[in-house]
């Protein structure tokens, strides 16, 4: 009885929102319909990057369905639910289409992370990945959602994240047990709790520090004052996933997980009828607000005015459209310059520095001998590419930022425009895929080779030698022939090792050449790779802003336009229209507002 309320409620809501032609609130009430009709308990495991969120759904449910690690980072979120097999499914939508043009695609649940990395760097509007197991846990519709990171990261994530937040029965922030609630973290607390206060905090990693119950103590006061109701849960995910392995209850009460599930499953399950009052009674009033505003601007424009006065707001809205067009191409110039300025200098900045670094290998290998030197030279020269890597990506992130201002500052001559917050660009590790340079081939000069190569120089020495001094010394072997073949032998073996020496320097400066090479080539195909996406980011960003622009000039021109073709008679009639439509509006939002006070009015 009580759903049925809701969804007709919600009905209501979106026929005003689909008759105002607001087709974003419509479709934002389509998926709170489809929510409230859905009997799954969302949890969403929020907070911000390397805290062990993805972790901690894996110890959750007993299973590796969340890529997790300190070289990964959730980009998109990651749904987990009951399933009677394991399936998996990559979920996507155009966002102007709205919900309806949602687009499911399977993939193999051990492959969730590369589908998902190849889909987005191939620039597919994935959304979120939905996996399903089956868990004892989530078979009484306890769902998770894994999160992008909030907080101190890009706001671009913190919004995908705040997006559902809404649509949440309840919360896990998820702070790790090794420092205190960062400013960050309680800001993003205050602005989700007021959507959604059915929170509670985490604490994992508890295994990695023995001041846990410090740090625990410490942001119970935080929340204290920040005048947050949320109980905390001191985990350990790796103590959870051992004790899961060897069944062993004791280990598995030290992680701190039992309290936790408990949670879940007994307290969550009991708020679940309230939190979905709450969702629709914000997401309508918030629908039915905007709306309400729009129609006081019309009642506003019903007024009637004069032929000039409606002449001059016309060629006005023309003027800012014709100015906008302009303000469009010269963004669009500066960031299509920009990016082809950063393709050219990215590419010579790693160049330059390699050859540095090839330079200070010439100079070594002038002197030094590879088989000496072999491994610690080798440690030397991936340090050595390994920073002039970070150094390139780092200087490519600061030329990301310089770009970001110079776009903006172009827009700000017509508009308030903000810098977006830009992701992190992360340096490639090229040197796991190239191959590292060897010592050439029979680099060794072995003891028998050099005896032979001293033999060789000392018995010509005996021979000459012997036969210009037989008839005085009397015979081909004396003292200065075989002192002259030993001091020849000598010089000739000290000849043949400079010799080797020689050759193995030149030919380990060519291995570090063709790998270096190697290395280049993988680095600037990287680096490619990010500016494009950096290229795309930036643009969709700054189009966004345009396009919402010309949206809104369109939306005026074609206001003045009707404003102007209408009577006095049907301004009248408007202007009617318009209050009783406001005044079904404040009838629907009465109704809304008892859904917090446990009863729903008929209609």
């Amino acid at each position: 009885m009580i759903e049925t309320a809701l969804v007709e409620l919600i009905d209501r809501a979106t026929a005003e929102c689909a008759e105002q032609q607001r087709a974003d609130l419509h479709n934002r009430l389509r998926q709170i319909r489809t929510r409230v009709l859905d009997p799954t308990q969302l949890v969403l495991v929020v907070g911000e990057s390397k805290q062990g969120k993805s972790a901690l759904v894996n110890a959750i449910v007993n299973a590796p369905v969340c890529a997790s690690g300190d070289d990964v980072t959730t980009v998109v979120p990651t749904l987990v639910r009951y399933a009677d097999e394991p399936t998996a499914l990559l979920i996507e939508h155009e966002p102007r289409q709205g919900p309806a043009a949602l687009d499911r695609t399977p993939v193999p649940i051990e492959q969730v992370r590369e589908h998902l990395d190849r889909a987005l760097a191939l620039g597919r509007p994935v959304t979120r990945g939905e996996v399903g197991i089956p868990r004892a846990v989530l078979q009484n519709g306890l769902a998770l959602m894994d999160t992008p990171g909030v907080g101190s990261v890009s706001s671009s994530l913190t919004a995908t994240t705040l997006a559902v937040v809404a649509e949440a029965d309840a919360l896990l922030m998820v702070s790790d047990a090794t420092q205190e609630l960062t400013t960050n973290e309680l800001s993003f607390l205050k602005q989700a709790t007021a959507l959604c206060p059915n929170v509670a905090l985490v604490l994992p990693k508890i295994d990695r520090t023995p001041h846990w119950r410090t740090v625990l103590e410490t942001n119970r006061k935080h929340l204290e004052n920040a005048g947050i109701a949320a109980k905390i849960f001191p985990v350990s995910a790796s103590i959870r996933m051992r004790a899961m392995q060897a069944k062993n209850t004791a280990l598995n009460t030290e992680s701190g997980f039992p309290p936790l599930l408990e949670f879940l499953q007994t307290e969550l399950a009991g708020k679940h009828e309230q939190s979905t009052r709450r969702l629709v009674a914000h997401n309508v009033s918030e629908a039915l607000t905007q709306v309400n505003d729009a129609l006081k601007a019309e009642l506003v424009a019903q007024n009637p005015r004069t032929a000039a006065e409606t002449l001059v707001e016309l060629e006005t809205a023309q003027r800012r459209a014709e100015d906008l067009r302009r303000v469009s191409n010269r963004w669009q110039k500066a960031l299509n310059d920009g990016i082809a300025e950063l393709y050219a200098d990215i590419e010579f900045d790693f160049r330059e520095r390699a050859w540095a670094i090839l330079h200070e290998v010439n100079e070594v290998f002038e002197v030094a001998d590879p088989l000496k030197v072999w491994d610690e030279f080798r440690e030397w020269l991936a340090d050595r590419l390994t920073d002039a890597i970070v150094d390139t990506f780092e200087w490519m992130e600061a030329r990301q930022e310089r770009l970001a201002e110079l776009v903006a500052a172009e827009m700000r001559a017509e508009h308030s425009v903000d810098i977006p917050e830009l992701d992190r660009i992360r340096p490639p590790a090229p040197l796991e895929e190239v191959p590292e340079p060897k010592l050439p081939s029979r680099s060794e000069y072995k003891r028998f080779d050099q005896f032979l190569t001293g033999l060789r120089g000392s018995y010509g020495g005996v021979l000459m030698f012997g036969m210009i001094t037989s008839f005085a010394l009397g015979g081909l072997f004396n003292v200065v022939s075989i002192s002259a073949g030993v001091l020849l032998g000598i010089k000739s073996l000290d000849e043949e090792k400079d010799s080797r020496l020689r050759r193995r320097q030149t030919e380990v400066k060519s291995a570090v050449q063709r790998h270096v090479e190697q290395v280049i080539f993988h680095v600037n195909r990287e680096a490619k790779t990010t500016i494009r996406t950096v290229h795309r980011g930036l643009h969709a960003h700054y189009m966004q802003i345009t396009e919402d622009a010309q949206m809104e000039i369109s939306r005026a021109i074609q206001e003045i336009k009707r404003s102007a073709e209408r009577s006095a008679v049907d301004r009248d009639q408007r202007a009617r229209e318009i209050r009783q439509k406001m005044e079904d509006l404040t009838s629907l939002r009465r109704r809304v507002a008892v859904l917090t006070q446990n009863r729903i009015t008929a209609a």
